[in-house]
């Protein structure tokens, strides 16, 4: 009996043994495995783009992330007092509507003594100043839409803008010749008319004062001597040049004041002949009249006459 508990008690010693043996061979049969996949994982080509292209998603999507709750950036504005220098206007200033530009007379280099020639015709003008402000052109009289200016010399001289813009359209006019017009904005532009040489091309931006041609002769305005028609327009409309640049005297003054210059000349001035004898000739000596018996007497021998006087005074006293 006792034999066989004591081999029941071997046999289970030894049953218990197996098992634990075959759990420790599967436990490292287990881990055999899971290292052969781990190598497995990280021998593919694969593997470690994958884990920086993770990493990278990962990271921009962090920063995003905080950028969205982060506070706008405020910039603090400094208080730099006033500043020396002139102020230039800025250029989110508006411009007031219909607000005219700063025009000068477009007349540059050799016109320094030009005048008016023709003027504006104006509906309020008088019948003698209207008469300085119409072409005659074939038999027709045209109100004349600007004003001409030229020089007595009858020499071209240079032609320049008359305030900043941009250069409309230049052409060739078979009777006002060749032409430019400028856009200088708010409904402004200004014709030029008559040229002879044109320096611009349409779309050039030009300042006040520069260069744009040079003057010339038209056959609309035949009777007009080397000269540039000018005129000034708002809205498409020519207005008077002399109510918006500076005061220029016009045609009409300048006729008046030599006309009126001439009669001065002409009352003042003798006439050829007074003028050529005062000029020439000495003065002539103004003698007293004198009494016609002295002046007898006088050319007398002296005995004729006391013996005629003596005569005459013994037949009174007879």
């Amino acid at each position: 009996m006792y034999m066989s508990l004591a081999n029941g008690r071997e046999c289970a010693t030894e049953v218990m043994i197996m098992n634990n043996e075959n759990k420790q061979q599967d436990k490292n049969k287990e881990t055999r495995n899971s290292a052969t996949q781990t190598k497995s994982f990280w021998g593919k080509r694969w593997t470690f783009p994958v884990i920086y292209l993770a990493a990278s998603v990962l990271i921009v999507g962090l920063m995003y992330a905080k950028s969205q709750d982060a506070a706008p950036y405020e910039i603090e504005k400094q208080n730099t007092g006033e500043q020396a220098g002139p102020v230039l206007p800025s250029d989110d200033a508006a411009t007031p509507a219909n607000t005219a530009p700063s025009f000068i007379w477009p007349v540059g280099d050799g016109g320094e003594d030009a005048a008016l020639s023709l003027d504006f015709f104006k509906d309020s003008g008088t019948e003698e100043e209207n008469a300085m402000a119409v072409v005659s052109y074939e038999s027709t009289f045209t109100p004349h839409e600007g004003v001409d200016i030229g020089l007595k010399s009858d020499a071209s001289f240079t032609v320049i803008a008359a305030a900043m813009g941009t250069v409309k359209s230049v052409n060739e006019d078979p009777l006002m010749g060749y032409t430019v017009e400028i856009d200088h904005g708010n409904g402004y532009s200004t014709y030029y008319a008559s040229l002879s040489k044109v320096e611009v091309k349409a779309g050039t931006k030009v300042i006040s004062g520069q260069p744009i041609a040079k003057s010339g002769n038209n056959r609309f305005e035949k009777d007009e001597k080397n000269h540039l028609h000018f005129e000034l327009r708002k809205d498409g409309t020519a207005i008077d040049p002399n109510g918006t640049l500076p005061k220029k005297p016009s045609a009409y003054e300048t006729s008046a004041k030599n006309g009126a210059q001439a009669a001065s000349s002409e009352t003042t001035t003798p006439s050829g002949d007074a003028a050529g004898a005062g000029a020439g000739a000495p003065a002539e000596k103004t003698e007293e009249p004198k009494d016609a018996a002295k002046t007898d007497a006088a050319t007398k021998p002296a005995g004729e006459g006391q013996d005629a006087s003596k005569s005459d005074a013994d037949k009174a006293a007879e």
